[in-house]
């Protein structure tokens, strides 16, 4: 079920084309890992490759159960995997910015640079349908104007959310 529904996303928002190589955002998470074991089992028929870009931002005492967690994954289902491990409380501090947003830097350098390594065209990110309508009433809270409506878009530029029309329910059901 939940398989045939990301894949009318991807051919709804044209997000993977034969021959695409893409880096997956994989957290460790429910959202990251469903979105990983589907594109591993859509990517003979629609001939694509993934590769795994996990990071570990240093900030949680599971953070390194989740690191070998994500390695052992995809050990198991056979897809390469490149690991940042480092502080971004460290890194918040020194360049004097917020939390999330060094955290988010380093995250999308980090899959810029594995997207190079690995000739990559596209990197997927495992937002969902329940990120999409919490982003939407936080820009209407901030006083957005009609474009913040809009919400987290299914593809922009190199970024594609094959879940984005997927409910979280759905996602932790599966």
């Amino acid at each position: 079920m939940i398989k045939e529904e990301i894949l009318k996303t991807i051919t709804k928002y044209n997000l993977i084309e034969s021959g695409d190589r893409i880096v997956l955002g994989v957290s460790g998470g429910p959202d990251s890992i469903c979105m990983l074991n589907i594109l591993n089992e859509l990517k003979s028929e629609i001939n694509f490759e993934i590769f795994v870009a996990h990071v570990n931002h240093g900030l949680r005492e599971n953070a390194k159960i989740d690191q070998i967690y994500v390695t052992e994954f995809c050990k198991r289902i056979n897809v390469e995997c490149f690991v940042l491990s480092t502080n971004v409380q460290e890194i918040a501090d020194k360049d004097k910015t917020g939390l999330e947003e060094a955290g988010r830097k380093v995250r999308y350098d980090f899959f810029d640079e594995v997207l190079e390594k690995t000739g990559s065209n596209k990197i997927a990110i495992a937002h969902n349908k329940n990120d999409n309508v919490e982003t939407i009433i936080l820009n209407i809270l901030r006083g957005c104007g009609p474009s913040g409506l809009k919400g987290i878009l299914p593809k922009n530029g190199k970024y594609i959310r094959p879940l984005i029309e997927i409910k979280r329910e759905l996602i932790e059901e599966y």
